[in-house]
């Protein structure tokens, strides 16, 4: 493992691990090849079934994996404090293809953010708080700089082999579907 860094606004780090082939893809999804962090390490989404109704299928596994690598990232951070309000969202999407147009690779690139767990009492104590409209505390202290310097924000890339896969439109009207997680 090697560390990429978890940065706040105001320049404190938390060391952030990029995983390595010595850590085990999830058994529970059907995926091979790396942790995506380049297109060389590309996560392949080895399900070629047709969707079937509500059933996950492609993209779904997608989002399923980030959630899953960045949890892998953040349990193994070595770290003074414990990290609360963990979230992550897709900040863009690209379709890369074939010479052929056939959908080849998925990119993505996300966004995690989260606050030290004592950073985040603290907030939710101060009397400008008020609460925020989804429970979060900066929503809640919009006025206020405090909590964007109290906040890490890192930028991952995730990338997937996703050729296997049906059903992901072959057109140039792919459209990106937006995810967000909040890691309990």
């Amino acid at each position: 493992m090697h560390s990429g860094r978890l940065r706040s606004a105001d320049g404190r780090e938390l060391p952030l691990p990029v995983l390595d082939a010595a850590t085990p893809l999830p058994e529970d999804l059907p995926v091979a090849g790396g942790w995506g962090y380049t297109r060389e390490d590309a996560c392949i989404i080895t399900d070629a079934r047709e969707a079937d109704g509500d059933e996950v299928r492609g993209l779904d596994f997608e989002f399923i994996f980030i959630e899953h690598r960045v949890c892998e990232e953040l349990n193994a951070m070595h770290m003074d404090g414990r990290l609360a309000d963990i979230r992550w969202k897709t900040l863009q999407q690209d379709m890369h293809r074939d010479p052929d147009g056939r959908p080849a690779f998925d990119h993505f690139t996300v966004q995690v953010t989260a606050f030290l767990e004592s950073d985040l009492a603290a907030l939710q104590q101060a009397p400008e708080a008020g609460g925020g409209t989804d429970g979060s505390p900066v929503d809640g202290v919009t006025n206020l700089s405090e909590p964007r310097n109290l906040m890490f924000r890192i930028v991952r890339d995730f990338w997937f082999h996703i050729s296997r896969v049906p059903g992901i439109p072959d057109d140039a009207e792919f459209s990106m579907r937006m995810s967000r997680g909040r890691i309990t």
